[in-house]
C-alpha cells in the first residue's frame, strides 16, 4: 500500500520505484495476460528505448488508437520515460470526427491496432502522420502499407539515451472530451494530476492488501487511467481489464480475475441491474462498486443484488477523473459525496455568486495545489479562459449542497429543459421512466414547443423481447412525475446511440422528430394536475 514516505509527481519515476518496490508481484492483468511490476517497468523501457530511435522526443506527441491491452500501458509510461505525450483516441470514433482530433493533436506518431486500421486509413490522407506503427496482437502483420511498420518492431533493448526528466507540471497525456454536445476538446492533463487524484481514489475506495481493481471502460478515458491503472500501482496492487464492457458476462469475468473493486458508469449500472437475475450475480469477490451516476432509488437495490458497497462518486476529466467522492466510512445515498483533498468547490448562480444550501446551482471547483487539475485545452485559449471565468472551473452541472458538506448532482445544466416555467431535470424524468418493467433505458431531451420554450420527449430502448403499449407508459409516467414532467412524445428506439465511454449522445438526439413518435395528447393521455 502506499506508504506516508512515498511521494510521486511523474509516471517515469512511479512506474521505476513501483517496479523496484514489488518485483514479480502482477501489477497488470488482461485476460490470461500479467505483467509483473517488473514486466511493465522493462517493457515501457523497452519501447521507450525503441521510440527514441524512431525520432520520438520530449514534449512529442504520440497518438494510440488502440484496445485495451498491454501495449497500451507499456506504450503510455514509454512515453513518459522521454517525457513525450501520449494522446488516446476513442476507439469508435471515424470520419471528420477522427480526422479533427488527429490534425488538432498533430502527433508525431501514432500506433493502430489492426482492427481499426481500416477506419485510420480512411482518413489518413495525402500526407499521413511521420511515424505509423499497426499494432496486431495475437497474429502476424503482412502487406503494410509502405513506411507502416509492425509495432512489434518498435522496443528495443538498446540503453536508452539521455533524457530530460518530465517535471510534475508538463503534459502527460492530451484526453479528448466524449464531444457529446459538439467538437472534443483536447485536455491537457499534467504528471501531477494523474499521480495526486488517484492517490485520493485510492484512500476513499476501501483498499487492502491483495485488492484487485477491474474494470470493463477503455483505457482511453481517464476512469480506467486514474480509478484503475495507477490507483492500483500506487498502492502495490493488481490492476484487471477486459477489452471492453460486456454486461451479461459482466460478474463472472470479475469473479475469474479475482475483482474486488469495479468502476462503473451510469449506463453501465443501469445495464447490469436491469440484467435479468441470475446465481453469479453474487457469486464473486466484488466488494466496492466505485460508481458515477447511481441514483438513489437503485443504489440500496443495486447493493443488495449484487453483494457490494456503492461508493458514488463525481469527476470530469478536465478536473481529474473524481472530484468529489463519498468519504468510505461516512457514505450518504445520493450523494456524490465531498470535494477531495486536493479541491476546492463551490455552488454558484448565473453571476457566479454562492447559493444557499439547500440550493441548486453550478457546481465550480478549483485546486488547493498546484498543477492537480488541467492545464487547459489544446489549441483553445478562448475556451479555456471561459470555462476559468472568476478563477473558478465551470462544470457545467447543475448540484446541490447540504449543510453537512455533501454534494448532490442534478443535472447537465445545458441539458435542464424549461417548460412553463419550470426547469425539468432530464434525469428526474428518466428515472421514473427507467424503472417500467419494459423499459431498458431511456434518454430526455428537450424539442421545440409551438407554445414557446420545451415541450419533453422521451427516447426510449425496451428491454429484449420486451413490448408496452406507448399510452400504458404515458400513464405510468404521470402517476410517477408531476404533471409538467410527463413526456410530450415518446419515440422508441432499437438501441440508444452512445460514446465507447457508454454515455447517451444526447447531441444526436435534442431536437429529432420525424420518427415513429407516440403524441400524448393525441392518445388522449389526461395528465393528473394538483
Amino acid at each position: 500500500m502506499l506508504g506516508p514516505e512515498e511521494e510521486y509527481h511523474d509516471l517515469a519515476t512511479l512506474v521505476v520505484a513501483k517496479a523496484a518496490k514489488n518485483e514479480e508481484k502482477i501489477a497488470v492483468r488482461f485476460g490470461d495476460t500479467t505483467l509483473s511490476y517488473r514486466d511493465l517497468d522493462r517493457e515501457s523501457g523497452r519501447v521507450a528505448s525503441g521510440l527514441q530511435a524512431a525520432g520520438i522526443g520530449h514534449g512529442d506527441r504520440v497518438a494510440a488508437f488502440l484496445f485495451n491491452g498491454p501495449e497500451f500501458l507499456s506504450l503510455w509510461f514509454g512515453l513518459s520515460r522521454l517525457g513525450a505525450v501520449l494522446v488516446p483516441l476513442n476507439t469508435a470514433l471515424k470520419g471528420e470526427i477522427l480526422r479533427y482530433e488527429l490534425e488538432d493533436a498533430a502527433p508525431k506518431a501514432i500506433v493502430v491496432d489492426v482492427r481499426l486500421w481500416t477506419t485510420y486509413a480512411a482518413v489518413r490522407g495525402p500526407s499521413p502522420i511521420p511515424r505509423e506503427w499497426i499494432l496486431s496482437p495475437k497474429t502476424s502483420v503482412d502487406a503494410l502499407p509502405p513506411d507502416v511498420a509492425d509495432f512489434a518492431s518498435l522496443p528495443s533493448d538498446a540503453p536508452l539515451g539521455p533524457v530530460d526528466p518530465p517535471q510534475p507540471w508538463e503534459t502527460a497525456a492530451i484526453l479528448y472530451t466524449s464531444g457529446t454536445t459538439g467538437p472534443p476538446k483536447g485536455v491537457m492533463v499534467p504528471h501531477e494530476g494523474y499521480l495526486v487524484t488517484s492517490a485520493e481514489i485510492g484512500r476513499r475506495s476501501r483498499l487492502h492488501e491483495g485488492a484487485v481493481l477491474f474494470t470493463g471502460l477503455p483505457l482511453f478515458h481517464c476512469n480506467a487511467q486514474e480509478m484503475t491503472t495507477l490507483a492500483a500501482m500506487l498502492n502495490d496492487l493488481t490492476a484487471a481489464f477486459e477489452e471492453r464492457f460486456h454486461a451479461s458476462t459482466y460478474w463472472e469475468t470479475a469473479a475469474a480475475m479475482g475483482a474486488t473493486h469495479v468502476s462503473l458508469l451510469v449506463s453501465m449500472i443501469n445495464v447490469l441491474y436491469k440484467q435479468p437475475e441470475k446465481p453469479t450475480d453474487r457469486q464473486h469477490t466484488v466488494r466496492v462498486a466505485l460508481t458515477a451516476g447511481t441514483t438513489k432509488q437503485i443504489w440500496p437495490e443495486f447493493e443488495k443484488r449484487f453483494g457490494l458497497t456503492v461508493i458514488e462518486l463525481y469527476g470530469m476529466t478536465e478536473c481529474g477523473c473524481t472530484t468529489l467522492m463519498n468519504p468510505p466510512n461516512a457514505i450518504r445515498v445520493g450523494s456524490i459525496g465531498t470535494p477531495l483533498d486536493f479541491v476546492e468547490a463551490e455552488v454558484v448562480d448565473e453571476q457566479d455568486r454562492p447559493v444557499p444550501n439547500g440550493e441548486r446551482g453550478e457546481l465550480v471547483v478549483r485546486p488547493r495545489r498546484p498543477f492537480t487539475m488541467f492545464l487547459g485545452y489544446l489549441n483553445k485559449s478562448e475556451q479555456t479562459v471561459d470555462a476559468w471565468r472568476n478563477l473558478w472551473f465551470h462544470t457545467g452541472d447543475y448540484v446541490t449542497r447540504d449543510a453537512d458538506g455533501y454534494y448532490y448532482f442534478v443535472d447537465r445544466k445545458k441539458d435542464v429543459i424549461r417548460r412553463r416555467g419550470e426547469n425539468i431535470a432530464p434525469y428526474d424524468v428518466e428515472t421514473a421512466l427507467n424503472h417500467h418493467p419494459a423499459v431498458f433505458e431511456s434518454v430526455v431531451v428537450a424539442v421545440a414547443s409551438p407554445l414557446g420554450e420545451d415541450d419533453v420527449k422521451a427516447f426510449v430502448q425496451l428491454k429484449p423481447g420486451a413490448t408496452v403499449d406507448p399510452r400504458a407508459l404515458f400513464e405510468f409516467a404521470s402517476e410517477h412525475l408531476p404533471f409538467f414532467m410527463v413526456p410530450k412524445y415518446i419515440e422508441f428506439l432499437e438501441e440508444i446511440p452512445k460514446t465507447a465511454n457508454q454515455k447517451a449522445q444526447r447531441y444526436l438526439l435534442r431536437g429529432r422528430r420525424g420518427g415513429q413518435e407516440y403524441d400524448r395528447d393525441t392518445l388522449g393521455v389526461v395528465l393528473r394536475k394538483p
